[in-house]
Order: C-alpha cells, then structure tokens, then sequence
C-alpha cells in the first residue's frame, strides 16, 4: 500500500512549507521532531500547532514516512510536528505518551523556532501512535497546568482495551493482565475532557473498529453527546494515513475543520 502511494506523494507540490528536521525534544536518540511550517504567513501570525505521531505497532515506523502528512497540514496553515518516539521493548507504557508530552513541551518552550500559537496545540497519531497521542491526552497531562492542546485526532486507534490486545502490542503493555485496565484509554476519558476527532478505516482491522465502537461509547457516556466520527470509506488501516496530500480528501478537510472550531479564538 505504501509503494502505491509512494509516487503521489512524490509528485506533489511541496511549495509553500519550510522544513526543519530532527529537532531533539528530548535527550532520546528517537526523540526527534521534523517540523513542517507554512510560508509567507503575515508578520506576527499565529497559527494552530498539530503535533503527530506514527504509527508502526509500537515497535517500528518513522517520521519520514509521514512527511505528506506534514506538508498537507503546513500547506493548509497548521505548523505541524511529526514525531519520533522510543520504541518498545526499549521502553513501555506509559512512555509513548511521555515523548508525546515531551514533544508538546518542546514547542511551547521554543517560540523563536515556529509562529504556532502554543495556545492552540492539537495533538494527533495514527495507529500506535495515535495510542501515545491519547496516552498523553487523557492520562500522563490529567491534573497538570494547562499545555495548551485543544483537542486529540485519532486516527484508527487501538486503545489497549484487553478484550482485543493483541500478543503483539504486549511486548509494549507486559503481560501481566491485571494491569491492561489501567492502561486502557476507554476507562480513562473522564481524566481530561478534551474534543475528540475519530477516524477509522471502512476496511480497518475488526479489532481496531470493536476498539472504537467501544471507545465511542465511552464517549458518549462522558459527554452525552457523539465524539466527531469519521468513517474513511475504501481505506484500510495503511491508506487512511496514506491517502493525505493526493487528490483524496476523505479526511483532511473534516480534521481541518474541527481544528478551527476547536482553536483557541
């Protein structure tokens, strides 16, 4: 799939963004950020910041093969950082969610670095990654001063509910099963009330959608009212993160727009 998609990304346009690659925002050898900025914004302008994180099973994956991703959301006026992050079994849970806080930190301490408006940071991942982002999101910042960040995107998340973890992703959670509970993202929504952006694929793994139907629920259960859903009709868990900055637009313009509505104003 990504040899598919491999020669769109590299015949689009890549006007209009300034990129800086392999920022340290930790002492890590992955923790490194690219950071993907629009060009010839007005003097003095602010933008919304978006920092994202790849997927790869906790165990593999790069920043580099999200660059579209960044050029999309820098061409669309969002200065955007795309995330590298220990793996595991170098490290366990909950440290994706850490990097991801680390990262977060980063940009509000580096203001000379990036015009993004530190108020108004969205925190985004796909797959795995978009594990750390919720980690982060609903647990490792509960209860801390404000970071700015107003809102998470998930995109086709496993949220470690034990019904459907995977023997894979223990080398990440362990294998003691008393502790999942705790690590579930679906019993941890009520830590920190952020808006919501859900995507998965129409041909995503029957795991990952079970995960999220649950997770919708708990959402509901939190707000009385529907988290932002989208379902990416045709994709799979691969092409709905692929698909961004081609002709297809199944998802950025419906992420887009909840970051407006939810930017700090």
């Amino acid at each position: 799939m990504t040899e598919i998609y491999k020669p769109l990304h590299e015949a689009a346009s890549k006007e209009g963004v300034t990129v800086m690659k392999d920022i340290a925002y930790g002492s890590g050898e992955r923790q490194k950020l690219d950071l993907y900025v629009p060009s010839g914004l007005p003097a003095g302008a602010k933008v919304p910041v978006l920092v994202f994180a790849h997927g790869g099973g906790f165990v593999r994956g790069d920043k580099k093969d999200v660059a579209h991703f960044g050029t999309y959301f820098a061409q669309h006026g969002i200065v955007t950082a795309l995330i590298n992050y220990t793996y595991a079994p170098q490290t366990s849970f909950p440290s994706g969610g850490e990097d991801v806080g680390k990262a977060v930190a980063w940009l509000r301490e580096h203001l000379e670095a990036h015009p993004g408006n530190v108020g108004s940071i969205f925190v985004s991942g796909n797959s795995a990654g978009a594990t750390h982002a919720a980690t982060y999101g609903f647990l490792t910042s509960a209860g801390k001063p404000d970071d700015g960040v107003r809102g998470l995107i998930l995109i086709s998340i496993p949220t470690a509910d034990a019904e459907d973890l995977a023997q894979q992703d223990k080398v990440y959670y362990g294998e003691d099963a008393s502790k999942y509970p705790g690590m579930s993202i679906i019993r941890r929504v009520a830590d920190r009330k952020l808006p919501i952006f859900l995507a998965v694929a129409e041909n995503d793994m029957p795991s990952i959608q079970r995960q999220n139907k649950r997770l919708v629920d708990a959402l509901f259960a939190r707000d009385r009212r529907l988290p932002n859903y989208n379902t990416a009709l045709g994709h799979n868990h691969i092409s709905i993160i692929e698909h961004f900055d081609t002709a297809d637009e199944s998802l950025g313009p419906d992420i887009l727009e909840f970051i407006r509505e939810n930017a700090a104003k």
